[in-house]
């Protein structure tokens, strides 16, 4: 097992590849990485980046966690008194939160004058203290060919031990920590991370709408941009600098580390390095899964989505309530909708599968030139077998997920299916009669965001994807019989359901909630169609999607061990899970096709050019304008006199990343970053050093709008800036 397991760590540590740059690195392999970076103008030394022992870097960068615990996006302190940026997507939801058609900040902009006047945000940060190596306790005994349950259970059983003896070593310190064991390399690896969560944050000042999400869906994933993307909390904490609920009595954090800020600007090739929480990539997806994806998973998810979003914006476009109400539901789905949209056109191009293959036929060429068939000669055939059911059966929870899980009505019912647990004899038992009150007072904020004539649009348009995407064998009688019905009109059946079920109405759901009676919840049409389709996804097709995951998982993570016996001198970055990484590059500029030359920043002049007063999305405060046409740039300006928006760096990152902090060579912050380009939408599954580019707000722009558009001078005062 030790051998195996050096044989990853050369394998991913070695600097012998030609594309170093390519990569979202733990930082435990920072000083592996220390020479390239300082070769490309890096002034700090690896320990500056990540230290265990001393402040370093890594502890001026923030993870936003919902209450849940789910990460979300990413953060920078940028002063001593916990004050911290993320873009203004990212604080969305807290923004629209704290909204109300009377006090509209997510439309009109916020800015706090002083402490006393900052929100309460209801989302948590994580800080991360320390990350350890723990393959050897959970692989301790387990070979990597073992019978897949088998292996399953042990690595469960021993992470979720470890997991629990790491928190209980922290001692008075565990209830303020979330300890993470995650799996690296297909589960050839595992770190652990140990969180500091702090659960008072509050909102310190956003831009408005039109600024910090100016361009809207058009623009998003698109160069040139020159959207303002962003958005500033603080930190609490307790008198002793620790977590705290939120309390009167709590005071700004003081953090181990915050990043100074940059006047100087950026120059085409200046070094760039971003640090922060990328979600997910799958650069080593088999071919026939590229193929899946690119032809029908991606296709549907779009479609779907697309639909949704088209009934949410002819309604807010007539009103500005429903604009407020709906505009952080339609900001999450279009944002995957375009770029599932993008990776569906990507993944299906011939040239992106044919590289798959090449690599997948040195896989086995090396398999039989090095006898290896004992241990890596079963993962062709899995994984073939997997995307052959995957064809069959894959849309069914891409569905729940995306369509399901869109139409509040089904979601009501399908959070009601916890009431009949301990049901007998017909009636609803004592668990679900006490959930049934304690859901009274939940039900203000479940319709808070609810607008019916949307919400019967789109319940019409879900239902009709379920009947028309998928092989009706797989789907419940109560959809299918009510679809035959209604012959297919799903307008007529969407009214009938909206009449006939209890969770298309508070009032109704009120009444059933204070006298439940399990036979009327049962009877319900909405509720028989949603607890039906989970129940065959739980039923009749659970086996087969456990046979799926199962197959994949073993042919992932052998397939990955074999690369690294493979190719012991190429360097291989793990596929990003949620952990902190870090990514370098340099200010770029690119060619996104024949004739065609981007330009590596852009400037205030865009939003001249792009303005429409009272648009959906190009529409900007008449203010800022003002500003721009006087060039009244102040401080902000760049050294060729005009305010710089946006910039390119070559950096790679993917969602989570978004609010990570772009950093310079000297350590100080240059900008935030917010999103990636169009022409390598699909870079998740692999890298596409040519054209991928990661699109940050100038630094300069964010403190010009928060100074001359906010009127919020005072916060620069805690600010180090560095002219």
């Amino acid at each position: 097992m030790k051998k195996r397991i050096l044989s990853f760590l050369l394998a991913a540590l070695s600097m012998a590849n030609l594309f170093a740059d390519e990569g979202m690195w733990p930082l435990t392999m920072v000083a592996k990485l220390q020479d390239p970076m300082q070769a490309k103008g890096l002034k700090l030394t690896a320990e500056d980046i990540y230290s265990i022992n001393n402040a370093s870097l890594k502890d001026a960068v923030v993870r936003l966690m919902q209450k849940s615990g789910r990460m979300f996006c990413t953060g920078e302190i940028i002063s001593r008194e916990g004050l911290f940026l993320t873009n203004h997507h990212c604080g969305y939801g807290a923004i629209q939160e704290l909204s109300t058609p009377q006090d509209n900040i997510l439309s009109n902009g916020f800015w706090a004058k002083n402490r006393s006047e900052e929100r309460p945000a209801n989302f948590n940060i994580g800080l991360l203290r320390k990350v350890e190596d723990v393959t050897d306790q959970v692989l301790n005994g387990i070979a990597i060919n073992q019978d897949e349950a088998i292996r399953a259970k042990a690595v469960s059983d021993a992470t979720a031990k470890l997991k629990s003896t790491l928190v209980d070593a922290l001692g008075a310190d565990k209830g303020n920590y979330v300890v993470e064991v995650v799996a690296f390399w297909g589960g050839n690896r595992f770190l652990a991370m140990y969180y500091e969560v702090y659960r008072d944050i509050r909102l310190v000042g956003t831009p408005p709408e039109n600024v910090g999400k100016f361009g809207g869906e058009t623009d998003n994933w698109r160069w040139p941009r020159h959207t303002c993307d962003f958005s500033m909390f603080r930190i609490y904490s307790d008198t002793a600098n620790k977590p705290a609920d939120m309390n009167a009595n709590n005071k700004p954090y003081s953090p181990k580390k915050f990043f100074p800020i940059s006047l100087k600007g950026t120059q085409h090739g200046d070094f760039a390095m971003i640090m922060g929480y990328p979600g997910r990539t799958t650069r080593y997806t088999y071919s026939e899964g590229v193929r899946y994806l690119g032809g029908k998973e991606r296709p549907m998810r779009v479609q779907v989505r697309r639909d949704i979003m088209d009934v949410y914006e002819k309604y807010m476009k007539q009103d500005p309530t429903i604009r407020l109400m709906y505009s952080d539901k339609l900001a999450g789905l279009g944002n995957y909708w375009n770029k599932f949209n993008g990776e569906a056109g990507e993944l299906s191009k011939p040239e992106m599968i044919e590289k798959r293959k090449n690599l997948e036929r040195e896989f086995e060429n090396w398999v039989k030139a090095n006898n290896k068939q004992d241990v890596y000669g079963e993962v062709t055939s899995l994984y073939d077998e997997v995307y052959v059911s995957l064809n069959k059966y894959g849309l069914y929870p891409v569905y729940l997920q995306d369509g399901i899980a869109n139409s509040q009505p089904m979601m009501f019912a399908m959070q009601f299916s916890a009431l009949t647990r301990d049901a007998k004899n017909g009636k609803l038992g004592a668990e679900g009669i006490n959930m049934a009150k304690m859901m009274q007072s939940g039900i203000d904020d479940m319709f808070k965001e609810f607008h019916a004539p949307i919400e019967k649009e789109v319940l019409a348009s879900v239902i009709r994807h379920l009947y028309e995407d998928l092989d009706h064998a797989n789907l419940p009688i109560s959809l299918t019989d009510l679809v035959t019905k209604y012959k297919r009109d799903y307008k007529k059946l969407a009214e009938y359901l909206w009449k006939a079920s209890i969770f298309t109405d508070k009032v109704k759901l009120q009444k059933f909630l204070a006298s439940p009676n399990l036979g009327k919840l049962l009877k319900d049409p909405i509720y028989a169609i949603v607890t039906g389709y989970n129940g065959k996804l739980n039923g009749d097709l659970k086996p087969i999607f456990d046979q799926i995951s199962a197959k994949k998982v073993r042919a992932d993570r052998l397939f990955l061990s074999a690369l690294s016996e493979m190719y012991p001198d190429k360097a291989m970055a793990p596929d990003a899970n949620g952990t902190m990484r870090m990514t370098y590059g340099t200010v770029m500029n690119y060619d996104p096709k024949d004739g065609v030359h981007y330009k590596e920043f852009t400037t205030a002049k865009g939003y001249l050019e792009k303005f429409k007063a009272g648009d959906f999305e190009f529409d900007a405060p008449k203010n800022l304008l003002d500003l721009i046409r006087n060039k009244d740039y102040g401080q902000y300006a760049d050294k060729d006199g005009e305010l710089h928006t946006c910039f390119l760096t070559d950096n790679d990152i993917t969602g989570g990343n978004s609010g990570s902090p772009v950093i310079n060579g000297n350590g100080e912050l240059i900008g935030t970053a917010f999103d990636g380009n169009w022409e390598a939408i699909a870079s998740d599954f692999g890298f596409m050093p040519a054209v991928q580019r990661t699109i940050s707000v100038d630094i300069r722009f964010t403190l010009f709008i928060m100074d001359k558009l906010g009127g919020a001078s005072h916060l620069l005062d805690e600010m180090t800036i560095v002219k």
